[in-house]
Parts: C-alpha cells; structure tokens; sequence
C-alpha cells in the first residue's frame, strides 16, 4: 500500500475550498463544483492540480487507511449542518498529511510554552526533522497562510513573522472530540492518555470524555493499568 505523502500539504488552501470538497463528499454537490471553483480561483492548470490533490486526500479520494475516519466525519457533518467545518478539516489534514502534523504539533508546543511562535522556529524545527530542503520552507509557509485563513492563527501586531493563537479555542461535543482524538492517534502513531491535552489539536477544546465512550469504538482502544491510568490507541487493522 502506497504510504501517505511526506510534505503533501504544499498549497495555500482557504477554508471554502475544503467547505465545497467535503459538501461534495457528504452528496450535497457534484464533484464537477470543485473544479469549477478552482479553474474560477486559481490560476494555472499545475498549481489547480496540485491543490486538487489535497483536496482528494483530505475528502474526495482519501488513503485507503483513512476511510472510515473521512467517513465517520462525513457523517457528523450530516448529522449538523450547521456546525462550523473547521474541526473536520482539521482532523483530516493532521491524519492525511504528515507535514501538517508536524507543524501543528510544533505550533501547539510553543503556544503552551510561551504563547507565541515564529515561522523561523517552526523551520528550524522541521529542517532538523524531514531535512534541510527548499520544499519544506514552501509547503511551510503555504500551512502557515492557511492556519492565518482559517483564524486558528494571527500575525502579532509587534513583531513580524510572530505568531499567537487566534481566536478562542473552539469547544466541540463529545461525538467530535472522540473523531478529532482518532484523528491526533493516526497522526502522531502512538497513544496517549485519555484526556490528554495533545498539541496537535491546540485549536479546540475537546470534550472530556469516559472509557465508555471509547470501549465499544470500532477503530479505538482504551487500555486501564492498575493505578487507573486510561491510555486510548488505535486498534490494530485486521
């Protein structure tokens, strides 16, 4: 099976975009509406093919591995249409691109740590991890001018290329907070204690949620030790 792609989320990619690939995926529009806000708002047939890709592997064509989370966030999409979307396009980039896991990850450090960040800091970081390549500063700063898109960051008014948290994190219910905790498992690989504040979702503010919630998942796991440590991992494929 073909592994997920190293950098991947190399583009600038608004929210709106991701909106219409997920209403597509959900059944509510062709896919022929992706391609006509596309050839409407990007210019050049590379560079809408190459965003075309992001848009497969986050909703319209995902990795075989990643299905039945795409599905299962499709579905809490149907279930409220009213919802804001941004917590699903979320998880589905963090699981889908490991890049963008990785800047997430090191965004949500620094914000703990001392409530702000740089672009250079979040270079370094990755230099040091996938390399010292000119295709990870580019995809860089195109994940950077999205998170910039979708407020979950903003420019500091004192210091340029500083970045702080944008607006309040966002609070989501039980059944999406169990979806986005899937979500960091698949995109980090290892497991974490339940309720765990995990940097790779620093945008939002997840539900708490119980053992009960996760014994009878399909795809999770919820291991207790005997000093009634809950730790959550995903379950092994079949």
């Amino acid at each position: 099976m073909k592994p997920l792609p190293t950098i991947g989320f190399d583009r600038y990619v608004p929210k709106h975009w991701l909106d219409t690939a997920l209403a597509v995926a959900a059944g509510k529009m062709e896919r022929s509406a992706v391609v006509v806000l596309l050839a409407t708002e990007i210019a050049g047939v590379e560079a809408r093919g190459k965003t075309m890709i992001i848009l497969n592997r986050m909703w319209l064509t995902p990795h075989p591995t990643l299905v039945a989370l795409a599905q299962a966030g499709i579905e809490l999409h149907r279930a409220d249409n009213a919802a804001d979307t941004l917590p699903l396009h979320w998880g589905m980039a963090l699981a889908s691109h490991p890049l963008f896991a990785g800047i997430a990850d090191n965004i949500g450090r620094l914000l703990k740590l001392h409530g702000e960040f740089t672009a250079l800091q979040i270079n370094r970081r990755l230099k040091e991890q996938l390399g010292d390549r000119a295709s990870i500063l580019r995809a860089t700063e195109a994940v950077l001018q999205s998170l910039m898109e979708w407020q979950v960051i903003r420019e500091a008014a004192d210091r340029k290329r500083c970045f702080v948290a944008g607006s309040h994190p966002a609070k989501t219910g039980p059944a999406l907070s169990l979806w986005i905790v899937e979500s960091c498992l698949r995109a980090s690989g290892k497991s974490f204690t339940l309720n765990e504040a995990s940097n790779l979702a620093f945008p939002f503010k997840l539900s708490p949620l119980r053992e009960a919630d996760i014994v009878h998942h399909s795809r999770l796991n919820v291991t207790i030790t005997g000093n009634d440590h809950a730790s959550v991992s995903l379950r092994p494929r079949p």
